[in-house]
């Protein structure tokens, strides 16, 4: 049975995910507004992938391992959003929940990630060579304890991981393979158990699956993995086969990895998709590239942000101000640890893991800070702010537990009672106030602001939607007046509009009568049909004046942020 202790613990892990569970589903299908066009790049080729599988008839070949449109993009979320597409419709929405079930359970997984690290002394704690070296973890486990939850919570209130919870890109993935496959792993290590090691060579296989940040992630799981050989080959547990975890670990991975692997031997050119276009490496001074890149991903926890509207809030930190002093703190207590001895995997994992999960955003050049490249940063940022919260706790609360050998703790000793139960009740309006400051900052600033709309191409969705209603027998003529990637023959904007009106492959607009044209000089006008034309952006004055001049019989209509030419 679980003892007092235990139950508060279980209680409030429930909190803190019924917490995670409200920021992330709260208002998904209004908020955020609009469908980008990288969002909708995911849902058209879930669409088609439904279409073309084997469950609707077609070949094999439906669910792809990698979709080299936009950029390319490995397969395993867009499959996941094509299972929630047949279950609960195409609907934008449908593409964010995916996110969100992910975005949720990555908030169980680092409160179990911290937990083996941190609550039972450490990982291999009964092998001698892991015991801990934080100072406040030796004199006082019970404060520790408060890392794993506070952890969580941190994650769970997390404006910066909340956002891509509500967003349709499979970077989400990343913190949750990590997390989970860093726990396995650990766990695996610890007790030589086959199933922690399946899993977490599952977690750390499908983790290449998601995109092209978790690459990084095996070489953090290198380091306590080598940490335990080290220990192993020096004698300390003979008895235990700390190779053959490691072993198996990597045939599994492998064994799951196998399909993109192969995908990329085949499709070379794939291989670094985006990456290559915005690396620091096609710079003239790669060098001064990666420490400009290096110093603006630093300063993005505590002083400015990323400023792109869809990764984050008006170039805020991505970090809650006192959440950001409590991640210096555990930041610092971090680095010290890594010169004592015995070496714990602690601070040696935690602090590969914010270094090289940092390079997917250091090693470009493009839109920086970069919230969305450095979301694999998010776990070792949040544990590293718990280590603060718990040591801060601990030096405080340890005041009052050395007061009763002072002579003079009996004369105040009211006065000193009175002052730590006030820093308990601050305490806890602190834990409340970071959820609160939080939904201020998505449900009511992100929620309301006008460039919000922008950011998440609620006029392309609004146009989509016209579009939808429209009869099919009704000519529609859309002149893709936008720049993006080529998608099928039209820019990568066109895809919201694609998904909302279901028109992606060709077969399907000629049967809803829709034709995506990039030049006026393309439109062809059936005079017999009713015809609707709709240039993207209505804001291209020469191109409306054009179409006026070319078509005098339509007559033109605006309708909200859609312009329309119709007869």
């Amino acid at each position: 049975m679980l003892g007092n202790t235990e139950k508060y613990k279980m209680a409030a892990l429930a909190g803190i995910l019924l917490l995670a569970a409200f920021f992330r589903f709260y208002l998904i299908t209004e908020i955020p507004p609009g469908l980008y066009p990288d969002e909708a790049a995911n849902g058209n080729n879930a669409l088609e992938a439904l279409r073309t599988g084997p469950q609707a008839g077609g070949p094999a070949g439906g669910f792809k391992i990698f979709y080299p449109e936009n950029n390319g993009r490995e397969g395993l979320f867009i499959n996941l959003q094509a299972v929630a597409i047949n279950f609960l419709g195409a609907e934008p929405w449908t593409l964010r929940i995916v996110s969100a079930v992910f975005g949720t359970l990555t908030v169980l997984g680092i409160f179990l990630l911290a937990k083996e690290l941190f609550p039972a002394g450490s990982v291999l704690r009964n092998t001698n060579q892991y015991e801990p070296t934080n100072s406040y973890i030796r004199r006082n486990s019970y404060f520790v304890k408060l890392i794993p939850l506070l952890s969580a919570l941190f994650l769970a209130t997390s404006y910066w991981h909340i956002n891509f919870s509500r967003i349709g890109f499979r970077a989400i993935l990343v913190p949750f393979f990590a997390v989970f496959g860093a726990y396995w792993l650990l766990k695996a290590i610890r007790t030589e158990k086959i199933s922690s090691t399946l899993a977490a060579g599952i977690a750390t296989g499908l983790g290449f699956h998601t995109y092209i940040a978790f690459r990084f992630m095996p070489f953090v799981l290198a380091v306590p993995a080598l940490l335990a050989l080290r220990s192993w080959r020096a004698g300390r547990k003979p008895q235990r086969c700390v190779p053959c975890v490691v072993a198996l670990f990597l045939f599994i991975t492998l064994i799951v990895a196998l399909p993109i692997g192969l995908y990329f031997l085949q499709h070379p050119q794939d291989f670094f998709g985006r990456g290559g276009q915005v690396s620091i490496f096609s710079a003239e001074s790669p060098t001064r590239e990666f420490f400009k890149s290096t110093a603006l991903t630093l300063g993005m926890f505590n002083a400015r942000g990323d400023c792109n509207g869809r990764h984050n809030l008006a170039c805020e930190p991505q970090l809650f101000w006192p959440v950001g002093i409590l991640f210096l703190i555990g930041l610092a207590l971090t680095v010290r640890d890594l010169f004592k001895k015995p070496l714990s995997p602690i601070p040696y994992t935690l602090s590969a893991w914010f270094i090289l999960m940092m390079f997917p955003a250091t090693l470009t050049r493009e839109g920086l800070p970069h919230a969305l490249r450095a979301i694999g940063m998010i776990p070792p940022v949040m544990i590293f702010a718990a280590m603060g919260g718990a040591a801060l706790w601990h030096a405080l609360i340890g005041c009052f537990e050395r007061a009763p050998a002072q002579p003079a703790y009996q004369r105040h000793r009211r006065g000193l009672h009175r002052i730590k139960k006030e820093l308990a009740i601050a305490a806890v309006l602190f834990l409340i106030w970071i959820p609160v400051n939080t939904y201020r900052g998505y449900f009511i600033r992100f929620a309301h602001a006008p460039a919000t709309r922008d950011a998440f191409a609620s006029d392309l969705w609004a146009q989509g939607r016209y579009l939808a209603a429209l009869p099919d027998g009704v000519q529609k003529l859309v002149i893709v007046n936008l720049s993006g990637e080529d998608t099928r023959g039209v820019p990568a904007p066109a895809g919201s509009l694609m998904f909302a009106t279901d028109t992606f492959d060709a077969e399907r607009r000629r049967a809803k009568g829709i034709t995506y044209v990039t030049r006026l000089e393309d439109i062809q006008v059936d005079a017999a049909m009713k015809t609707v034309i709709m240039p993207m952006n209505p804001r291209d004055d020469a191109l409306v004046s054009a179409l006026r001049e070319r078509f005098p019989a339509l007559g033109e209509q605006t309708l909200g942020n859609v312009v329309i030419f119709q007869n």
